[in-house]
This record gives structure tokens, sequence and C-alpha cells, in this order.
């Protein structure tokens, strides 16, 4: 009686299991999304960097063209 209960939870288990593990026929509309994913970190990532190396490089040039057209009376200048 016991070995009986014991196997129709087990079997009432395993066929939940395997309602999970069933593989999915129609992965496309996961993949699109994960390329969504991939191609909105890509564009934050590159927008980021390019903001900050173009703020950088614009102060160099900057203190450069300054250096070069607003001599000092010592022609010493700094960055």
């Amino acid at each position: 009686m016991i070995d009986l209960k014991i196997n129709l939870i087990r079997q009432k288990f395993q066929s939940i299991k395997v309602g999970f593990l069933k593989p999915l026929n129609n992965s496309r509309g996961q993949s699109f999304i994960e390329f969504l994913f991939l191609l909105l970190i890509l564009m934050g990532l590159s927008i980021t960097l390019i903001t900050g190396i173009n703020g950088t490089v614009a102060k160099q040039w900057k203190a450069l063209v300054q250096a070069i057209a607003i001599p000092n009376a010592d022609n010493n200048f700094e960055l």
C-alpha cells in the first residue's frame, strides 16, 4: 500500500520534471530579444566611451591651442 502511494507520488514528480525539461520548438523570439539586449549594451558602452574620450581629448587640444596662441612671459606652459 505504501509502495503504491510512493510510486504514484514519484510518477507525479517525474511528469512535472518532464514538463519543465521539454525543449522549446520556437526559440527565434528569444534569440531576437537576446540580440536586442546585446545590441543595446554594446551601443551604451560605445556611447559612454566615446563621450568620455572625446571630452578628454578636447580638453587636451584646447590646452595645447591656448599654450601656443597665448604664450606666457616665462614661455612655460602646463597641460
